[in-house]
């Protein structure tokens, strides 16, 4: 998994016990970040400003940055590759218009599995798009299956914050607003990857101006299914805060993030929120959630936080294929639940 944060390769080894009953448990044997090479996280900050040849022979380092990721991976942890069944890869979003009924990951899957040995299943969003869906979030499907004993609604915070919950046996999801994108990408113009805990959002001010500008966003306002991103966080978003500093910059789009979020745990009347992706971490981001919001944020453990949209898709892979939908047609408003992804198996090993 690697997300739009663009804070690295993550690779999660889980097995993953169906039972006869629909119970699912999980074990998460291993799991490891790979930060991205210097100058493929350049490339991918600057994705719109590349050519087309350039987008394509991206999609192909990408596959051989992450197939070396895998075999140190394997190697690292001695894992006997015969007991692996599939490699579940999401890939690099680099566009996403379901609007427009395309949405785009690279890291060319064909190579990933050329390189590994090992099938692969990747683009699992497209079939949705194409059906008519946004594509996103997958990720409620798995907080539902596998995490819905431990909450009533589910907030991760990555490179865009979302939301899923189940409403009268009904599962709705979606995007809330940006997150951890933005942050990082003002914190690299002085030379850091993150703003620790939050420590340098603390120091700054709200600018009630932009702030008040922001709320009133038409996205904001609409409701789900609905998904986010990064051409929509820079035609909208980004230019409202070219003239703060950035300690100003992120308190103000913290504030901003704050009142989205307990807005709509309150809309949808949640008591209890599970927190992850690395805005958990946030210190003072999850400060301000705790001071305005009535409800419990449960935050777990950090391997969890770290890994678990790497755990969902790697039940995505294990879904597709065992012949399963990887989907929630409620969720991201398809024409119906589908078996959304490609497998990439030149050796016909699951054949």
């Amino acid at each position: 998994m690697s997300g739009t944060s663009l804070d690295g390769l993550d690779i999660a080894h889980v097995r993953f016990d169906f039972s006869e009953d629909k119970h699912i448990d999980f074990q998460l044997f291993n799991c490891k970040t790979f930060p991205l090479p210097k100058a493929t996280f350049d490339r991918l900050s600057n994705i719109f400003k590349l050519r087309a040849e350039e987008i394509f022979e991206l999609d192909q380092q990408l596959a051989v940055f992450y197939a070396g990721c895998v075999e140190q991976f394997i190697n690292e942890f001695e894992i006997d590759r015969a007991q692996i069944n599939a490699i579940a890869s999401h890939g690099q979003t680099i566009f996403h218009r379901p609007d427009l009924g395309y949405t785009t990951q690279i890291g060319c899957g064909t190579t990933l599995n050329y390189l590994t040995k090992i099938p692969v299943i990747d683009q699992f969003r497209q079939l949705d798009v194409s059906a008519g869906g946004q594509g996103a979030p997958l990720v409620p499907l798995g907080d539902q299956l596998l995490f819905a004993a431990f909450a009533d609604g589910f907030l991760n915070l990555g490179g865009f914050a979302n939301i899923s919950t189940q409403i009268h046996g009904k599962t709705l999801a979606f995007d809330i607003a940006p997150a951890n994108l933005p942050m990082n990408r003002w914190m690299n113009t002085i030379g850091q990857s993150y703003d620790a805990n939050g420590d340098l959002a603390r120091k700054g001010q709200i600018d009630q101006i932009i702030l008040e500008y922001l709320l009133q966003l038409d996205f904001f306002t609409q409701s789900g299914p609905k998904s986010l991103g990064t051409e929509w966080l820079e035609a909208h978003y980004l230019p409202s805060f070219e003239k703060l500093n950035v300690a100003d910059k992120l308190r103000t789009h913290l504030e901003v993030l704050k009142t989205l979020c307990v807005q709509e745990f309150e809309r949808l009347e949640l008591k209890r929120i599970y927190v992850t992706g690395g805005g958990a971490f946030n210190a003072f981001f999850i400060e301000l959630l705790r001071n305005a919001y009535t409800g419990e944020l449960v935050i777990p453990k950090e391997a969890i936080i770290n890994y678990k949209e790497a755990i969902i898709f790697a039940f995505l892979g294990a879904r597709f294929l065992r012949n399963e939908p990887t989907t929630i047609a409620t969720v991201t408003g398809a024409a119906s639940a589908l078996r959304s992804g490609i497998l990439h198996d030149f050796q016909g090993l699951l054949s």
